[in-house]
């Protein structure tokens, strides 16, 4: 049995193969609408600094 995901609502009518789904997506997170990438670019951002990085604030430029 093979995995599919089939698109709803503005992805509707879309279908994507699972050997397919991790280009996909990273095609539409970075050519995408600009709603889209920057909705990527803030969860990236957010994902890639939880682990590892303390979040600062600082007066310096």
């Amino acid at each position: 049995m093979r995995k599919i995901y089939v698109g709803i609502g503005p992805e509707n009518g879309q279908r994507v193969e699972e050997e397919e789904a991790y280009e996909y997506a990273l095609d539409r997170c970075l050519h995408g609408t600009p709603q889209d990438r920057q909705e990527f670019r803030e969860m990236l951002v957010e994902w890639f600094y939880s682990g590892n990085w303390i979040e600062k604030e600082t007066e310096e430029e």
